[in-house]
């Protein structure tokens, strides 16, 4: 190794290990392992300028180890990002740029939120297929760039990352370079106790070009890495780095002690000691030289991508607007369907209707089903399926791989210059919670289109009737989970879905329901308003989705009986989303207040609507109206119940 480039791989191990005993907190194992990776890759590899962090063809990097973030923070400290001393000083307190795992958001140069391992390598491949769709479009000088990731034993143990790695394979991402850290330990020692398998033989399988190296050294790694890319043309790329964990770390190199606590003084002064390391958290002058040299480069490939952007727009202006359009947010309004009052048709299918309008309009939008297309209806007519050799379409398979398509919707919404969205029934979010959960950490503007959302699923029983699904669902914080009742709400639904910057998720029926007189297509009405008016209301009925139409047939019956019923609509329910309170409580005053919804229903007392009809149990297999007549969830059954208790 050339005596500057093991003094700066000196001075990243030792960054890494005083900034994680500074705090008393972290994973110094991986930083002190993994370092020469991260060498070669800022320094030699990667494409992107620190001083514009959001060029759109700047390289992506990929921390899916997020534990090792202390690594990403000193790397981005030493090339340019802004990074202080002071923020690797405040690393894991609170409020700081620094936080334990990398947070979007938080400083320049964070690509996604780390931590949950696989999520990040399976965010990687959304990055990958959103960056092949737009050169695809627009051609390699304006988009023209790689997507690399660093991962650990423990993201390829995760079954997310196998979903998201047969996926790329499947598509031929090419432009996917994973580099693997292979150190063979975790939390509870060497991972020969649970991961044996040929890892480099089932990447292969996959449909990846696989290669392995070892990892101290930054120039064999990059070599390693550039005769992957000639030997691996058409396909995802994985270099196998066989490191040591703790590397310099004494008596703890290569042990499963250093993963995650701090060295210790001790360790870090022999470390220091050994390396002719200076102050805590000093850059030898030779080192900052170093690699300042190399920022001319970087600078010149910001400047001449501008320049070919600035020659699209002389030779072909309406494209160059075009891509521009990309940026933006919401998109050119389409020109969204209108129902007739009482018409029937299901949710799911007014949300199709509603996606051919949106995709027409808006060529950002791009998505796909976990092999539920037909069923959720989520099909662009007007476009061909994704593939290698149709890269521009927008269709995506994902494949059954529920969990794998949350993580890839979510990459490609952070690359940006998309708009994707996911869909699958709403029993299975439980498969991709985790990714739903980022994408709301992350406050990314995704859309989850969540179809068959309810016991009304009938014969197929229990493991398919979603109870609790909803209210799950709107615990997440900063999650707008819409259940729209009819067209009409749904157009609101995906009008605030599209505007909004967080992620969306809307609850869809199976089944058909009237389209409903009065409904809203208004966003800001979907927190609560009254549907059916009710002077001197003695009871004010709440319900969502499929269930307001039985709340108005209710109050029909409950009419005739001399009891006046107010509904009330919520189609987005959230005890974290702002305004619904408010929106709820300005409603009259009733002396009674009861929601209904075919789940659990919990949430509504949140608001203060203290009576519920709902499900307290999991469903029952049998034909669509039984279940609902045994659950009490028809319009005469709920007119009965509040009857008999006024």
């Amino acid at each position: 190794m050339h005596p500057i480039t093991e003094k700066t791989v000196q001075t990243i191990r030792m960054l890494a290990a005083e900034t994680i005993q500074k705090a008393n907190s972290g994973h110094p194992g991986l930083p002190l392992g993994a370092a020469p990776m991260a060498y070669a890759l800022f320094h030699d590899l990667m494409k992107y300028d620190p001083e514009h962090p959001e060029w759109p063809d700047r390289d992506r990097f990929v921390l899916s180890a997020g534990h090792g973030s202390s690594l990403l923070y000193v790397m981005l400290h030493l090339y340019g990002f802004g990074v202080t001393t002071e923020d690797l000083k405040n690393f894991r307190q609170l409020g700081s740029r620094t936080p334990g795992h990398p947070e979007v958001g938080c400083l320049p140069g964070v690509e996604t939120t780390t931590g949950p391992l696989g999520a990040g390598f399976s965010n990687a491949v959304g990055m990958a297929l959103a960056e092949r769709r737009v050169r695809t479009l627009f051609g390699p000088a304006v988009c023209d760039h790689r997507t690399w990731v660093l991962a650990s034993d423990g993201d390829l143990m995760e079954g997310i990352s196998q979903e998201a790695a047969s996926f790329a394979g499947n598509q031929k991402l090419d432009r996917l370079i994973v580099l693997y850290d292979s150190n063979r330990i975790s939390i509870e020692g060497s991972t020969d106790v649970t991961f044996t398998e040929d890892t480099a033989g089932r990447f292969t399988a996959l449909g990846w070009a696989v290669a392995q190296t070892e990892g101290e050294s930054p120039a064999v790694i990059k070599v390693a890495v550039d005769e992957l890319i000639q030997a691996g043309a058409g396909k995802p790329k994985l270099l196998i780095c066989h490191t040591k964990i703790g590397r310099g770390a004494g008596k703890k190199e290569g042990s499963h002690e250093c993963h995650g606590a701090p060295l210790g003084r001790e360790i870090i002064d022999q470390m220091r000691v050994a390396y002719a390391y200076g102050e805590a958290f000093s850059v030898a002058t030779e080192v900052a030289e170093h690699i300042q040299a190399a920022r001319p480069g970087r600078t010149r490939a910001y400047q001449e991508w501008s320049a070919r952007l600035r020659e699209l727009g002389a030779a072909e202006p309406a494209k160059l607007a075009q891509y521009k359009l990309l940026g933006e947010r919401g998109g050119p309004e389409p020109a969204y369907p209108t129902w007739t009052p009482g018409a029937s048709e299901s949710t799911r299918k007014a949300s199709g209707r509603i996606l051919q309008t949106i995709a027409k309009a808006d060529l950002r939008l791009v998505g796909g089903s976990a092999d539920l297309a037909p069923s959720n209806n989520t099909w662009i007519d007007v476009d061909v399926a994704m593939s290698d050799a149709r890269p521009e379409g927008r269709n995506i398979h994902f494949g059954i791989r529920e969990h794998g398509m949350g993580g890839i919707v979510n990459g490609m919404a952070l690359h940006g210059q998309v708009a994707p969205y996911g869909a699958t029934f709403l029993v299975f979010s439980d498969y991709m919670r985790g990714a739903v959960r980022l994408s709301a950490l992350m406050k990314i503007p995704v859309i989850w289109i969540f179809t068959h959302d309810s016991i009304h699923v009938g014969e197929d029983g229990p493991t398919h009737q979603p109870v609790e699904h909803a209210d799950a669902l709107r615990l997440i914080p900063g999650l707008s989970v819409i259940r729209p009742a009819d067209g009409n709400e749904c157009v609101a639904a995906y009008r605030h879905a599209r505007m909004n910057p967080g992620p969306t998720a809307i609850l869809l029926t199976r089944q058909n329901v009237p389209q409903l007189a009065g409904s809203t297509r208004e966003p800001g009405h979907l927190t609560g308003y009254v549907i059916a008016p009710a002077p001197d209301a003695q009871v004010q009925l709440y319900a969502s989705g499929s269930e307001v139409h039985v709340a108005l047939e209710a109050a029909k019956l409950c009419a005739e009986r001399g009891v006046a019923v107010e509904v009330v609509s919520v189609p987005m329910l959230s005890l974290t989303e702002p305004g619904a309170l408010p929106s709820l409580a300005r409603v009259s005053p009733a002396r009674r207040k009861i929601a209904l919804e075919a789940g659990t229903c919990r949430l509504f007392a949140g608001f203060g609507v203290p009576e519920r009809i709902g499900l307290s149990t999991f469903g029952e297999s049998a034909p669509e109206g039984d279940v609902v007549t045994h659950f009490e969830l028809n319009p005469d059954q709920v007119a009965k119940r509040i009857l008999s208790t006024m």
